[in-house]
């Protein structure tokens, strides 16, 4: 058995400062993520160096990157910090209430309907839990879950970078919508060479879902008059319904049946995406995500398949 007056003096803020220096390669994003200042974050650092005798870092001006010594002792690190928060939220459950915080990056299109659903039935069952939400376009969900940000994301499911995996992966279609007395309101499917003269209300153009209109547009030798650009799903919708143009949206925003200001059309031939719950390969999802994925994957997978006979008035 070791002797015990030999462990390093460590506390668990300084392998949660080392650790998140190591992901983010800056002092200054360390800083942020943590919430600490500058010297702060280095000051941590440099007491940790101290305490186990060895340098984990080489600064650069820009930059750090990890010793020899550092690339060792940061995966151990890491491994250490994930035993500790699986045991502490053990602990926490003893009394059969889930505490804790849990962080999810989603795409905005999900975090306008199916996510605040799910919430709800989340914080009913786990009250004691904080939740925070950070929405974003398909790149920053992705970089979120890389640097382990968010526990997990929901986002576009191709293209992933190393290390990050997609679970309940759906193809999810595209519908037209238009206000209520609108030309195409009558018709029974609509094609983009339709709405080819049509003011167009959009997402922003580094959204994931507008890249993958434009170019299905481009194939099919139409133009798009971008004519209004919002990054909120809501103010699309209001936005459709006073009669300022028409959208094209995933079937996960779509909203409710009930109203009459706009109506839902499918779109033919269909344009898709792929999207699915993206996830570290090499971590296991805390207790916390696993009971809210519970909750969330089958609204997701309906929202993201029902709409697949949808044309109706809504809002």
């Amino acid at each position: 058995m070791a002797d015990l007056q030999d462990v390093p003096n460590l506390s668990m803020k300084h392998l949660r400062t080392v650790v998140t220096l190591a992901r983010f390669g800056s002092f200054i994003a360390a800083a942020s993520y943590l919430r600490m200042s500058q010297p702060g974050v280095s000051r941590i650092v440099q007491q940790a160096e101290a305490r186990l005798g060895v340098k984990l870092f080489a600064r650069g001006t820009r930059s750090v990157s990890q010793t020899e010594a550092g690339r060792e002792f940061i995966p151990a690190a890491e491994r250490l910090l994930g035993e500790f928060l699986q045991q502490s939220q053990k602990a926490r459950e003893l009394d059969g209430q889930m505490r804790g915080q849990l962080i999810i990056s989603s795409l905005m299109s999900i975090s306008h309907r199916v996510l605040p659903a799910a919430l709800v039935a989340f914080r009913k069952k786990h009250p004691k839990m904080h939740v925070q939400i950070r929405e974003g376009l398909t790149s920053a969900v992705a970089e979120d879950v890389r640097s382990g940000v968010a526990d997990f994301g929901i986002g576009n499911a191709m293209g992933l970078a190393e290390g990050i995996v997609a679970d309940s992966i759906v193809n999810e279609p595209c519908y037209v919508v238009v206000p209520k007395r609108h030309r195409l309101g009558a018709v029974p499917f609509v094609s983009l060479k339709d709405i080819g003269d049509e003011p167009m209300i959009s997402m922003p153009s580094d959204s994931g879902l507008r890249r993958t209109l434009d170019i299905a547009a481009n194939d099919r030798g139409v133009v798009f008059n971008h004519s209004i650009v919002t990054n909120q799903f809501g103010s699309l919708f209001d936005f459709v319904a006073r009669g300022l143009g028409v959208a094209i949206v995933p079937a996960s925003a779509l909203p409710p049946s009930n109203g009459s200001s706009i109506t839902v059309k499918p779109l033919r031939p269909a344009i898709t995406r792929r999207i699915g719950i993206l996830r570290l390969a090499d971590k296991t999802l805390m207790p916390a995500s696993q009971a809210f994925l519970e909750i969330f994957q089958p609204r997701f997978l309906a929202a993201a398949r029902g709409g697949q006979s949808r044309s109706h008035s809504a809002r």
